[in-house]
């Protein structure tokens, strides 16, 4: 009886150990585990990115648990998917506009959205009411800021400007979109130069 107690207990332990995972094994579907963590996280900050950007979602074929159980296709499928992350949070931030208070860096930033105007902003803005804070016409002309506009000639355009820029694909906030604000004011008349609305408001 006690042999084969003995025979049974060696048995038993010799199964158990054959079942039981390997080191290594543990190894791999933890770090399985993590990549697959790693995909829904790449994927849901590219899809967050495109969102902003009003871009489609790129498709996933399966859900990351789903992924076949190989290591080094979930670190391809992680590569792949921060590619994608990187790629679109470059574009957004070429695309966001912020609503920045410094007049030539404003002007600067409306480069992309109207290139070639920038000459032409500093040259007006430089003969007309300066690149520091926003000053009134001297004259008591009503006219004033960086590129002295009239109120009312701003604000017969700074919507269609502000819409059009947002038409090409940019980000811009609302609060930039005012007479006082050299955002504003940079926006609206690289728009009317790029457009040919500026006319005579500026006459050389």
């Amino acid at each position: 009886m006690i042999l084969l107690a003995t025979v049974i207990a060696v048995v038993l332990t010799s199964t158990a150990e054959a079942t039981r995972p390997l080191a290594s094994e543990r190894s791999q579907q933890s770090e399985l585990r993590a990549l697959a963590r790693h995909v829904t996280e790449a994927r849901v900050s590219t899809w967050k990115c495109q969102g902003q950007l009003s871009l489609p979602r790129t498709k996933a074929a399966v859900d990351a648990g789903s992924l076949p159980q190989s290591v080094a296709y979930r670190r391809w499928v992680v590569g792949r998917w921060e590619k994608l992350q990187r790629t679109c949070e470059r574009t957004l931030s070429q695309r966001t506009i912020p609503a920045n208070w410094d007049w030539p860096t404003a002007v600067k930033l409306v480069q992309r959205i109207y290139p070639g105007t920038q000459d032409w902003l500093l040259f007006i803005s430089h003969r007309e009411g300066g690149w520091g804070r926003f000053v009134m016409n001297s004259q008591g002309s009503g006219a004033g800021g960086w590129m002295q506009f009239m109120s009312s000639t701003y604000y017969a355009y700074n919507d269609r400007a502000f819409a059009d820029a947002r038409r090409r694909g940019f980000i811009i906030p609302e609060s930039a979109n005012s007479w006082t604000h050299p955002m504003g004011q940079a926006i609206t008349a690289g728009y009317m130069r790029y457009v040919g609305l500026d006319g005579c408001h500026w006459c050389l």
